[in-house]
C-alpha cells in the first residue's frame, strides 16, 4: 500500500472520528439541557396564591364576546415575576360554581401556549400577535403554533364582594366538555394529547402543586 493511500484512509478515519465526536458534542448540548430541565423540572413547584381581580360589578356589564382584562400580582414580594393578566368572561348567568355549564364566568389565562406571548382579545376570539395563534371564545386553539387551549383559572366570590382566582389550569376542549389537567408551561402538550408516560414524562408540569383534578359539570 502506497504512503497515499495510506495517508489517504487515515485522513478519512480522522475525519469519520472527528464528524462523531461532532455529532455526539451537539448531542449532548441538546439532550443535556433537555434531561437537566426535565429532573429539575420534575421536582419543581409552588402553590398558586389566591388574588383578587377586584369587584365583582366589574366584570358584568360586558356586551358581546368583550372580556374584562385583569392585572394580578400573585406574589407582592415579587411583583416582576408574579405578575400576569387574566381575561374575564361574563357569560350572563348567574351560577357562582366555577365548574357549573352556566357558570358566571370563564376566567382565561392571556399567556399564549405556544411560547407564552400576551394573547388579546379579539371580539370573535383571542390572538397572539407573535406567531399569529388564534383561539376562539372558548379558548381552544383553532389556528397557528400553539400547542393546546389556553389555560383557565379557578375562581370564586368572597364575602368581600371581589372575583377572586383562586388556581390556574391547563385545559383540554373536545365537543364543549373542557377537561382540567396540571398546569403546563407554554409549548408543551398536555396528558390528553400524548400518551400520559410521554407528557408526563418528557413535559412534567412545573407552574404549581395540584389538587385532585376537577370535572365540569
Amino acid at each position: 500500500m502506497s504512503n497515499h493511500q495510506s495517508h489517504g484512509r487515515t485522513r478519512r478515519g480522522f475525519l469519520g472520528l472527528a464528524t462523531v465526536g461532532v455529532g455526539a458534542t451537539i448531542g449532548g448540548v441538546v439532550a443535556a439541557p433537555l434531561a437537566g430541565y426535565a429532573l429539575a423540572s420534575a421536582g419543581q413547584g409552588t402553590t398558586f396564591r389566591p388574588v383578587p381581580l377586584g369587584p365583582v360589578s366589574r366584570f358584568t356589564s360586558e356586551s358581546g364576546f368583550t372580556p374584562t382584562a385583569a392585572d394580578y400580582v400573585e406574589d407582592p414580594t415579587q411583583p416582576l415575576v408574579s405578575s400576569g393578566l387574566a381575561y374575564v368572561h361574563h357569560t350572563g348567568h348567574k351560577n357562582h360554581d366555577w365548574l357549573a355549564p352556566d357558570a358566571m364566568f370563564v376566567v382565561f389565562s392571556n399567556r399564549c401556549t405556544h411560547v407564552g406571548c400576551p394573547a388579546q382579545a379579539t371580539g370573535v376570539g383571542f390572538g397572539c400577535p407573535c406567531h399569529g395563534s388564534q383561539f376562539d371564545q372558548q379558548g381552544a386553539r383553532i389556528a397557528g403554533p400553539a400547542v393546546r387551549p389556553l389555560d383557565r383559572f379557578q375562581w370564586e366570590i368572597r364575602a368581600d364582594g371581589n372575583l377572586w382566582i383562586t388556581q390556574r389550569w391547563s385545559v383540554l376542549i373536545e365537543k364543549n366538555q373542557v377537561r382540567y389537567y396540571p398546569v403546563k408551561s407554554p409549548g408543551q402538550p398536555i396528558g390528553g394529547q400524548l400518551p400520559w408516560a410521554t407528557a408526563d414524562i418528557l413535559y412534567p408540569a412545573v407552574t404549581y402543586e395540584h389538587g385532585s383534578l376537577p370535572k365540569a359539570g
